[in-house]
């Protein structure tokens, strides 16, 4: 009976250890559907960088007779398929903002030649919703510059 004493003891003991070192450990943050959809809402902001890249290149080598209309339309019509596949959370101005901007600017499939709305109208006042949206959950409008000579 002594050794069983002894063992429960010592069980008894180390559960002990164990529940104050649970005690005092931090708590485990969950992620709240807030954080997750601001999480989200960064993202899609970071992606439609990527869209203004395209734009903006395509746009300069038209303006600096590097490129022709027709090449520039192709890219808007890349913009706009890589703008379609932006994942938002659905709810909130940068959701409603690149919502806006697939409105007026729906991605074509592959191979179809027709002419993008980029530069519409709808087109910036879309992206100026996105730029302010995108400002609120701390993501600044960026393009990257890569055409030029």
């Amino acid at each position: 009976m002594g050794r069983q004493v002894v063992r429960v003891s010592v069980a008894l003991i180390g559960a002990l250890a164990l529940a104050g070192c649970a005690a005092n450990a931090e708590p485990v943050a969950s992620a709240s559907p807030t954080s997750t959809a601001s999480s989200v809402d960064r993202e899609a902001c970071e992606a439609s960088n990527d869209v203004r890249t395209i734009v903006a290149n395509a746009d300069v080598g038209v303006s600096d007779g590097r490129m022709a209309t027709q090449e520039q339309q192709g890219w808007y019509r890349v913009a706009a398929r890589v703008l379609d596949r932006v994942q938002t959370s659905g709810d909130g101005a940068v959701s409603d903002a690149i919502a806006a901007l697939k409105e007026a600017a729906p991605a074509e499939a592959p191979g179809a030649m027709g002419t993008v709305a980029i530069g519409s109208d709808e087109w910036n006042s879309g992206l100026q919703l996105l730029s302010d949206a995108c400002d609120d959950v701390g993501v600044e409008a960026a393009i990257m510059m890569f055409t030029g000579g």
